[in-house]
C-alpha cells in the first residue's frame, strides 16, 4: 500500500466548478436506495483495506448500503476540500490523512462532532497520541476516528549487510545501530566495502528524524518554530551528512528509480513505517527473504495514518457513525493488519496472540507485530499544524536542492526560511 504523504493540491477554478456541478446533481449525496436501504457514500483511497469489512457490515446490517468511491490519495483530499468549500457534494464518510485533518481543524463546522454522536466512549480504545490528532486544539470537537498508524522501523537488506561484513541477525543489527551516529558509521562501511548506498532517499531520513522530537513545525500556540527546534536542526544535519558523504541515493521516494532500486538491491536500508511493508513487497515481489526488519535508531516516530470523518452534509450521521465505530474497532483493525499490514491504532490488540505471533515470511520471518507494536508505544503526540503539508514540501525541497547540487546547505536552508516567511509568516 502506497499511502504517500504527498502535497495535497488545491483545486483549480475549473475543478472547483466541475465538482460543484457534480454536487448539484446529487451524485455524492446520501439517500435511500430503491429497496429502502440507507445508502452511505464513502470516499477512500487505494490500500486502506476496508472494502472486505464493509461488505461484511452490509451483510450483517441489511438496512445499510455503502457506496464506496475510491480515488487517488491527493484526489480524495482535493475533492473533499472543494466540496466543503462549495457547501455541497461531500460524502457521508471521508478518509483524511493526519496532515490533512490538521488543515480541516480550521473549519470544524464542516464536520459532525463525533463526540456528539457518542465517541467519548471509544476514546480508551485508541492510542492517546493518535486520538489527540483527531481533536481540535481545545479538545471539544472530534473530527475523526483513527484508522491505522505509521510507527517506524528499519528495513535492511541481508545480502548487502553480509557483503559488508556486518551482522544480519536482527538483534545484533539493533545492538550495532542504536544511534544515528552508529547509522552513519555503518553507512560508511557499507559504501566502502560494497559500493552500495545505505539509505533509499534523503527526505525519508529527514522525515523520520523530524518525527522523533517532542515538537515539529509549530508549538502549541501555532507559532512556527522550525529555526529554533533542535530536532529539526538535528534531522537536517544528519541528512546533509549522508548526502555529503554519498551514503544516500539521488532518488526521490516513489519515483521509478526508487522502485527499481528496491528490486535491484541498490541500497541497504529503508526507514519504513508499517504500511511501507506492502510497498516494498509490491516493488520487489522476488525479494522474499532478502530483507529483514529491526528497530529504528533512537526510538520511533510516526509517519502517516488516517481518520474517518463524517462531513456535516451527511443526511445519515448516526448510521455513518455506527459504521465507523464497527469498522475501526480493535477487532476489525486487527483483521485489517493481518490481511493488509495496516498497523492498528488500538493498543489493546498489541498483546494479543495474533499480534505477538504475527510474522512476515517476506521479511525473513521477522516478528513484525512485536516490532511495530513496540515502536507504536514509543511515539509521542506531535502537533502537525494546518500548514504542515506546505512546510514539509518547502523543507524537502531544501534537502533536494543540496542533494542535486543546486545550492550549498547554508544557502538552501536560508532559501527555505525565506519561503516560509513569505508563505506562512508566523
Amino acid at each position: 500500500m502506497s499511502r504517500q504523504v504527498k502535497k495535497v493540491l488545491f483545486a483549480s477554478l475549473a475543478l472547483f466548478m466541475m465538482i460543484a456541478l457534480t454536487a448539484c446533481g446529487g451524485s455524492n449525496s446520501s439517500s435511500s436506495s430503491s429497496d429502502g436501504k440507507v445508502e452511505l457514500t464513502m470516499w477512500i483511497w487505494p490500500g486502506m483495506g476496508l472494502e472486505e469489512l464493509i461488505a461484511q457490515y452490509e451483510e450483517e446490517n441489511e438496512n445499510i448500503k455503502v457506496n464506496i468511491q475510491t480515488a487517488e490519495f491527493n484526489d480524495v483530499h482535493t475533492n473533499l476540500t472543494t466540496a466543503l468549500a462549495a457547501g455541497s457534494g461531500a460524502p457521508d464518510i471521508s478518509a483524511i490523512e493526519v496532515k490533512g485533518i490538521d488543515r480541516m481543524k480550521g473549519t470544524p463546522q464542516h464536520f459532525n462532532n463525533l463526540y456528539d454522536l457518542g465517541a467519548e466512549e471509544l476514546k480508551g480504545d485508541y492510542l492517546d497520541w493518535k486520538w489527540q490528532q483527531g481533536e481540535t486544539m481545545d479538545g471539544e470537537t472530534l473530527l475523526g476516528i483513527p484508522t491505522d498508524i505509521g510507527p517506524q522501523a528499519m528495513v535492511y537488506n541481508l545480502e548487502i549487510f553480509e557483503a559488508a561484513g556486518l551482522p544480519t541477525d536482527r538483534e545484533e543489527v539493533e545492538a550495532l545501530i542504536q544511534t544515528w551516529d552508529d547509522y552513519v558509521r555503518v553507512a560508511e562501511q557499507v559504501k566502502e566495502t560494497t559500493g552500495k548506498y545505505m539509505l533509499d532517499a534523503a527526505t525519508g531520513m529527514f522525515a523520520v528524524m523530524k518525527g522523533q522530537g517532542k515538537e515539529k513545525y509549530f508549538n502549541a500556540d501555532g507559532e512556527l518554530i522550525i529555526d529554533s527546534n533542535p530536532q529539526i536542526e538535528k534531522a537536517w544535519n544528519y541528512t546533509l551528512q549522508m548526502i555529503e558523504k554519498d551514503l544516500v541515493t539521488p532518488f526521490d521516494q516513489w519515483s521509478t528509480e526508487w522502485s527499481t532500486g528496491i528490486a535491484n538491491g541498490d541500497f541497504a536500508t529503508i526507514l519504513a513505517p508499517a504500511w511501507m511493508m506492502n510497498t516494498i513487497q509490491d516493488n520487489a515481489p522476488d525479494g522474499a527473504g532478502k530483507w529483514d526488519i529491526a528497530a529504528l535508531p533512537e526510538g520511533s516516530g510516526n509517519w502517516g495514518g488516517s481518520f474517518l470523518t463524517i462531513p456535516k452534509e451527511s443526511k445519515h450521521p448516526e448510521e455513518a457513525y455506527a459504521l465507523i465505530k464497527w469498522l475501526l474497532s480493535p477487532e476489525q483493525q486487527l483483521k485489517t493488519f493481518e490481511i493488509y499490514g495496516n498497523f492498528p491504532s488500538t493498543p489493546s490488540v498489541f498483546d494479543s496472540e495474533a499480534m505477538v505471533n504475527y510474522t512476515n515470511d517476506y521479511f525473513n520471518g521477522a516478528p513484525v507485530g512485536q516490532i511495530y507494536a513496540k515502536a507504536a508505544e514509543q511515539v509521542q503526540h506531535v502537533i502537525e499544524g494546518p500548514e504542515s503539508i506546505q512546510v514539509e514540501s518547502i523543507l524537502n525541497d531544501a534537502v533536494n536542492r543540496v542533494r542535486d547540487g543546486q545550492q550549498d546547505p547554508t544557502t538552501s536552508w536560508q532559501t527555505a526560511l525565506d519561503q516560509l516567511e513569505r508563505e506562512i509568516g508566523r
